[in-house]
């Protein structure tokens, strides 16, 4: 039988005997014991069986740690990756299996030595505490994304660790340039204190960072101030989702102030618990009129908050009014069907699907807070994202959109914008927010 051969390493060509007698194991291997003929023929196969003999070896979990170690400097990659994976592997044979030519080995690397982050603070062996954070370190510094990435997912929920494990490796991560390796710790490591996170705030590695701290369970209210003064507004955006950050009531009325042109903004606001009945009266001033339906029907709000929404909508509903021309029929229906709650979906698909054309122009006019002439001019535009914005507008559903495309602006079947991932507007609400502002101002682009 052919001798397995061996990558060169530290070893060089030792005999694996000569390893087994001479090689201290940092971890022992008392649980399932193999017994003495049985780990004469493993080592048999480790010196010289085929690689899918030393393969299979190398995935037993019962092997002596000295064994796996010699394994770990196999020359097949195969042998070499079920080493990595192998629980059994001691942690010596890591500091050189993290630094495999094979990417996949390093990764296997990662995410098993991760287990033991939040362990080796009791870790009563210096050695292997020291070995463990020195894999960790150079792991985190490795030069492949995927390999980052793999340790950033395998220790963000480490609920404790040493604090050179939190400065050397953790903080590291979220360091990273990739969002891919940083996203994860930022957005969920419990051990990433206030003070790191506003600097990461303040001067973010890439793109992304900013957002995935406002992601964060339980953002403080002082992370919060950092991320609203950011000027990020994706990630002021995720922060107002975020129904678990600390959010300061003036902190929420400087960005509700800032709301009316930042549409992102908008729907997460609205959804934001404990909403003052300053901020209602507010946001009822300036948001669609579908989100404004959305405050309605919300059962939180108290006697004060209810009144200032009721008036808000009473002046939007006159302030649709003057803009509508209400002298036809069409127009004086739809003002009081709005009035009255009943200018909703269905009643607009109804009119659509009976090509009612006079009173959707009036309808969307009032749900929007568009004028009818520049609804009229969308309409007749032959622009598909345009058509699509104004629905969005009148916060109609993206199917509303499509049947409104066909039935009344006449676009082309080929020419019309569908929704993504089933039900969604196939743009971003900024352009959508872009066709409305350019249609607002002369005409659709």
């Amino acid at each position: 039988m052919v001798p397995a051969r061996r990558r060169s390493g530290r070893h060089g060509i030792r005999s694996l005997r000569g390893l087994m007698t001479d090689t201290p194991p940092l971890r022992r291997a008392d649980d399932n014991p193999v017994d003495a003929r049985a780990l004469e023929q493993a080592m048999v196969i480790a010196r010289s069986g085929d690689a899918a003999e030393r393969r299979k070896l190398a995935a037993r979990a019962d092997m002596p740690p000295e064994l796996l170690f010699f394994l770990a400097e196999d020359a097949d990659d195969g042998v070499r990756r079920a080493v990595a994976k192998n629980p059994s592997t001691p942690r010596r044979a890591d500091t050189f299996l993290a630094r495999d030519p094979d990417e996949t080995v390093r990764q296997s690397v990662a995410v098993r030595v991760a287990l033991d982050v939040a362990g080796i603070g009791s870790e009563r062996r210096s050695q292997h505490r020291k070995i463990t954070l020195e894999v960790m370190e150079t792991l985190a510094l490795d030069a492949a994304e995927k390999v980052r990435s793999r340790l950033s997912n395998a220790v963000k929920d480490a609920a404790s660790a040493p604090p050179e494990v939190i400065r050397r490796v953790i903080e590291v991560l979220a360091r990273d340039t990739a969002l891919e390796v940083a996203g994860p710790v930022l957005q969920h490591s419990p051990l990433l204190s206030d003070e790191f996170l506003i600097g990461i705030i303040k001067a973010p590695r890439n793109t992304g960072a900013v957002t995935a701290v406002s992601r964060r369970d339980g953002v403080s209210s002082r992370v919060s101030d950092a991320v609203a003064a950011s000027g990020d507004d994706a990630a002021i955006a995720a922060l107002l989702a975020n129904d678990s950050a600390q959010i300061r009531e003036a902190t929420l009325d400087s960005l509700i102030d800032l709301a009316p042109s930042r549409p992102t903004w908008h729907a997460p606001l609205v959804a934001r618990p404990k909403l003052s009945a300053g901020h209602v009266g507010k946001l009822a001033r300036f948001v669609a009129m579908a989100l404004v339906e959305e405050l309605r029907k919300r059962t939180d709000l108290d006697d004060e908050a209810s009144a200032q929404l009721a008036d808000a909508m009473s002046k939007r509903i006159e302030e649709a009014g003057t803009r509508t021309t209400a002298t036809t029929a069409e127009g004086t229906r739809a003002l009081a069907m709005h009035g009255q709650g009943q200018l909703d979906e269905m009643a607009l698909g109804e009119a659509l699907t009976a090509g009612r054309r006079a009173f959707v122009i009036a309808a969307l006019s009032v749900r929007s807070g568009l004028t009818e002439a520049v609804v009229h001019s969308m309409m007749s535009s032959g622009n598909a994202k345009a058509v699509t914005a104004l629905s969005w507008k009148a916060g109609m559903s993206m199917e509303f959109a499509e049947q409104l495309q066909l039935r009344l602006a006449y676009i082309e079947p080929k020419d019309v914008l569908r929704a993504t991932y089933g039900t969604r507007y196939p743009l971003e609400d900024e352009q959508l927010e872009w066709q409305i502002k350019m249609a607002a101002e002369g005409g659709a682009q």
